[in-house]
């Protein structure tokens, strides 16, 4: 009896907890007579409604034949613009100038206010970053989603919590099974000590079911790279890629060993200038076809380089500072008076210019390409960086259609076929627009709304992250 008694005051328990919850739960949200953009295959599709319920997408459809529940918090979108909500495939926001300790309440706040409802962390304090996906994940922090690597494999350097350095193959095998057991998301890796210990990591990763990332390593191909499983190759510039579809490679890979080894930058910009002049349409193609068939990736950085490298434009009153921590924000006023800053900024900003050919060369190919903005390099701010990106993608040559995809459905289908990294990637996450990105990409920063995590954060919301974000970086100490 008393069994039964205990049986009943648990289930009473649960049950009051149940009801509880689901009163809890936001009602559903249906936006009405809107204007979709690249949804179901189609770039605008004129009055339609979609209908979220917590992480669940009820319905899409014309707003004449989609029945809006009673209980829904209606939306008129009359004149808005939707699309899918933008992932910055390229960030760190828990390491190098972003310190956990600040960035959970500057960074994540910037980014979901500015669109972002995802990232993919390419380094940094791993406990911080495992935190915070929980607590997105119970809602109870209202940040994008985190999908992250942690520490990244470098072949020098000391150990931190952005990077393990590797010696050899043995060592880089024994860091792949580290990540693999820190319950990462996927290998990193910035550089490499050889080819044995890039393909090492290849293989190991493989028996880890790991997807494996990052730098080009100077002395694999990008075709070697993809065909030993490679998940996606970060940068076009740091990982040397114009040599990889250039027809003089078998002659200036070797030269490019050597001039980076020697921190020859000089022999090294002129090396990527006879590749860039050599380049091989007939490779690019193939390449585009290895990537296909591999799952391979390419995330261009295009636009932290071209920040990085025009100091000139750098804004020192740029209202941005406020989501800068007072001392960083300095150290960045410093650099753009810094002659030595400038003398290395001008050598980027050549590299840059290269980079956007070839980036919509490769893309027109068939190359799959990934929008990332690496955030927080001097006067790149998180958030406004990937609308950046995107910018830079159409400058270069892509519509502003397929540049808003590399922010959408081109993550969406990296992270459905890359194993565990994609059960943060639910797909009922919308950005409300107050003009059509397609007639100007740079309408992707007229925000309105953001649906995300079953809310509904209007503009005074999304205002009111920014305050409180700015807040916790003017407090920084």
């Amino acid at each position: 009896m008393k069994e039964f008694v205990r049986g009943l005051m648990v289930f009473a328990v649960f049950l009051i907890l149940a009801l509880a919850t689901q009163s809890e739960e936001s009602p559903p949200i249906a936006l009405i007579h809107a204007t979709t953009i690249n949804r179901h295959g189609q770039a605008s599709q004129p009055d339609q409604t979609i209908i979220v319920a917590g992480d669940q997408l009820l319905a899409e459809g014309p707003a004449s034949k989609t029945k809006v529940p009673k209980n829904a918090l209606v939306v008129d979108a009359s004149g808005k613009f939707v699309i899918s909500g933008l992932w910055d495939m390229h960030v760190h926001v828990a390491g190098l100038n972003a310190d956990p300790e600040w960035s959970k309440d500057v960074l994540l706040p910037l980014l979901l206010a500015n669109g972002i409802v995802g990232v993919r962390d390419m380094g940094g304090d791993l406990a911080a970053l495992q935190k915070w996906q929980k607590d997105v994940q119970h809602r109870a922090l209202a940040a994008p989603a985190i999908v992250a690597s942690g520490a990244w494999l470098a072949a020098g350097g000391k150990r931190t919590r952005e990077q393990i350095p590797v010696a050899n193959a043995d060592e880089a095998r024994a860091a792949v099974r580290e990540i693999k057991a820190s319950g990462a998301d996927f290998i990193k890796l910035i550089s490499i000590p050889s080819r044995d210990a890039f393909f090492a990591v290849a293989d190991e990763a493989k028996k880890q079911n790991m997807a494996f990332v990052g730098h080009l390593p100077f002395t694999v191909s990008a075709l070697e790279a993809s065909n030993a499983g490679m998940k996606s190759i970060e940068h076009l510039f740091y990982s040397g890629f114009s040599v990889s579809v250039s027809s003089k490679e078998a002659e200036l890979r070797p030269r490019l060993v050597t001039a980076v080894s020697q921190h020859n930058d000089a022999a090294w910009e002129q090396i990527v200038e006879e590749a860039d002049a050599s380049r091989s349409p007939a490779k690019a193609l193939a390449l585009a076809q290895a990537f296909q068939k591999n799952g391979t990736w390419l995330t261009p950085t295009l636009a932290s380089l071209e920040i990085t490298g025009h100091p000139e434009r750098w804004n020192t009153e740029d209202p941005s500072l406020a989501f800068v921590p007072p001392v960083l924000a300095a150290e960045w006023r410093r650099s753009a008076k810094d002659d030595k800053v400038k003398r290395n900024a001008a050598w980027l900003a050549r590299q840059s210019a290269g980079d956007g050919r070839l980036a919509a060369a490769l893309f027109h190919a068939g190359v799959p390409i990934l929008a990332g903005s690496d955030s927080l390099d001097p006067f790149v701010f998180p958030g406004d960086s990937l609308h950046r990106e995107l910018a830079e993608l159409v400058h270069a040559g892509l519509t502003p259609l397929e540049a808003l995809q590399a922010a959408t459905t081109a993550p969406e289908k990296y992270l459905r076929s890359s194993g565990a990294i994609s059960r943060d990637f639910s797909g009922a996450s919308f950005v409300v627009l107050d003009a059509n990105p397609l007639i100007d990409i740079a309408n992707t920063r007229k925000i309105s709304a953001v649906v995300y995590g079953g809310k509904y954060l209007d503009r005074a919301k999304l205002d009111s992250m920014l305050a409180r974000a700015s807040s916790a970086a003017a407090a920084v100490k």
